[in-house]
Order: C-alpha cells, then sequence, then structure tokens
C-alpha cells in the first residue's frame, strides 16, 4: 500500500524499454524483465553504452499506467516527474517486500497463529480493479498485488483461486477499500513491514545509504520471507461455490454415516435374533434343568423318609431281648 510520509519514492525495480521503444521481456516467456537497482547501477558503470539504451519504467501491470522512472546513485529508482514523484511517494521498504513477494512461487503464511501454504501461479503487480454494482462514490483500486492460486491451493475454492496482497509500512488498509474488496469476492492479506523488519537499517528520510545497503537487505528480507510471512486478513469473503462444495461435502457424509449406520443396525438386528435364539435356547435348558433338579429332590425325600424308617426300626431291634427277637423272626417268616 502506497501513501508513507516520505520525501520521494524510491523503487528498488523497475522495467524497461530498449532502443526501439519496446518493453524488455525474459527469454522465451511473457514475464515482463525485471531490472534491480543494483544490476543497473553495475550496467552503467561497466557498461554506460548499453546503460544508455534503456528507459525505465514503473511496474504497474497495465501499461498505461506504468511511468517514466529516472536512476539515483543512492540505490533507488525514482519518477522522472518531481510532481509524480512527490505525490506518489513510496519507500524501499515497501518496494523491496512487494517485490520479493511477486517474485515467490510459495508463501508459508503464518496468520493469527494459523499457518498457510499458498501456492501460486502468477502474480498482476498494482492492476487497477473497477468494481460495479456500487455507488457512484465508488473508487478504483490499485492493489500491490493480486496472486493466483494454483488450482491445488488450499483456500483455492473459498476465495475464487485470487488473493490482493498489500504490503503497509506507515498506513493501514481502510474500511472502504476492505469493503469493497469484500463485497467484490476479493481476500485481503495485508503484510507489514514491522520495526524487526527494517533490520536495523534506516531508508527514509535524509539519505544515509548507499545501492550496496539496498542489495543487502533484499537478500536478507528474502531470507527472512522464504521461511515464513507474517500477515493479517483483512478481507475474507467466501463464495458460492465453496458454500455449494461445502454443503454437498456435508450431505456426502451424511448419506455416508446414515449408511454406516443402517449397516450397523441391519447387524444388530441379526446378533438380536442370534442372542434371543440363544437366550431361548439356554432357558429351555434351564427349565429341563428346573424339572430334574425338582425330581432329584423328591427321590431324595423319599430316600431320607426310608432311612429314618429302617432307622427307627433297627433301634428298635436293638432295645428287643433274645425271645422277642426270636418272635419278631417268626412274624417276619409268616408274613
Amino acid at each position: 500500500m502506497r501513501g508513507e510520509q516520505l520525501q520521494m519514492a524510491r523503487k528498488v525495480w523497475a522495467y524497461a524499454k530498449d532502443k526501439n521503444h519496446q518493453f524488455i521481456y525474459e527469454k522465451q516467456s511473457e514475464q515482463l524483465k525485471i531490472f534491480y537497482i543494483w544490476d543497473i547501477l553495475r550496467l552503467k558503470e561497466r557498461n554506460p553504452e548499453e546503460y544508455k539504451e534503456l528507459k525505465f519504467y514503473s511496474t504497474e501491470f497495465d501499461e498505461i499506467n506504468r511511468l517514466e522512472l529516472t536512476v539515483s546513485e543512492h540505490g533507488f529508482f525514482r519518477y522522472k516527474s518531481e510532481q509524480i514523484d512527490e505525490e506518489t511517494k513510496e519507500s524501499i521498504y515497501h518496494s523491496t517486500a512487494m517485490l520479493i513477494l511477486m517474485e515467490m512461487s510459495q508463501i508459508n503464511f503464518t496468520i493469527d497463529n494459523d499457518n498457510y501454504h499458498f501456492t501460486f501461479s502468477k502474480f498482476l503487480v498494482e492492476p487497477c480493479l473497477r468494481f460495479k454494482h456500487f455507488d457512484k462514490d465508488e473508487e478504483k483500486y490499485y492493489p500491490d498485488l493480486v496472486g493466483y492460486f494454483s488450482a491445488d491451493c488450499e483456500l483455492y475454492d473459498k476465495w475464487h483461486g485470487c488473493l490482493a496482497i498489500e504490503v503497509v509500512f506507515t498506513n493501514n488498509c481502510y474500511s472502504k477499500k476492505i469493503n469493497s474488496f469484500e463485497k467484490n469476492h476479493i481476500p485481503i492479506i495485508e503484510v507489514s513491514i514491522s520495526k524487526k523488519l527494517k533490520l536495523e537499517t534506516e531508508f527514509c528520510g535524509e539519505i544515509k545509504f548507499c545501492v550496496a545497503d539496498v542489495e543487502a537487505y533484499y537478500y536478507a528480507l528474502k531470507k527472512i520471507f522464504a521461511k515464513k510471512v507474517f500477515g493479517k486478513i483483512r478481507s475474507d469473503p467466501v463464495s458460492n461455490k465453496f458454500y455449494k462444495d461445502k454443503v454437498a461435502s456435508l450431505e456426502n457424509s451424511f448419506a455416508q454415516e446414515l449408511l454406516a449406520l443402517e449397516s450397523k443396525q441391519e447387524l444388530y438386528k441379526e446378533e438380536k435374533l442370534k442372542l434371543e435364539g440363544q437366550f431361548n435356547h439356554l432357558n429351555l435348558k434351564y427349565e429341563k434343568m428346573k424339572a430334574e433338579m425338582s425330581n432329584l429332590q423328591s427321590l431324595l425325600e423319599q430316600m431320607k423318609q426310608r432311612e429314618w424308617s429302617l432307622n427307627n426300626k433297627l433301634n428298635f431291634y436293638k432295645t428287643m431281648g433274645f425271645w422277642q427277637k426270636l418272635k419278631q423272626l417268626f412274624q417276619i417268616s409268616v408274613d
């Protein structure tokens, strides 16, 4: 995000036109070639003729918005027009962070202690976004970067496949911009250049640095961003497709769970019938054993009665005299 309170614009990279007034592209690529300020100052020193053939321009996506830049020996590009340079004001910190992020095909964002791994297929640099169907006072917007996700990116469906990245040094995104982006289904992640990310440099205000300092800062910050980029989500829209896919996923999950429950219910029914059969079988065995126990109990009682009767007779027999026993024997024989 532009708007830092500086004396002039300070950019660390630019596009360039050749002697035929054509923008220069990477070889065998549709990507515009990036010209780093440190490489340009080396070129100026080592090959001044080749340097003179180049004209440098700002890096907006829309060619119509690109403005001519001049080279400062201190280590940055600035606008050729002094009026535009004073009005546009951009810091080396902003320009460097924006460049590094644009060069990354994969970014590991840390947002509110959550980690997101984003893969990008391309970036647009400061594209002009015109939002339709809004109030008359709605504005055009120029986000620092608009990155397009690779199809396998985790938030591809939720965020319509793209993301705006705003690099902020002093001024955060304002509410109207955030609301406009959210209404138009464009998420915003804000990357702040904290005091820590200045890495003990001072590129603002009075110029007390050289191009070597700027180059060293670029590589140091690039090393930090390669590991992790701290950000803040300012606009978090959700696409209709994401909702539909979520609903479809939930419906499918519910259907699968229902089938699993029905399958379990059938198994429970079968198990219940099996257990009921086993219970009935055991119950019959139990009743049979109860009857057998009753019969055995009855026989036992009868045997006890018989034992008691025999014991009584035996005891009586023991008390009898000889003649009584003899008489008893004859009675038994007669009987």
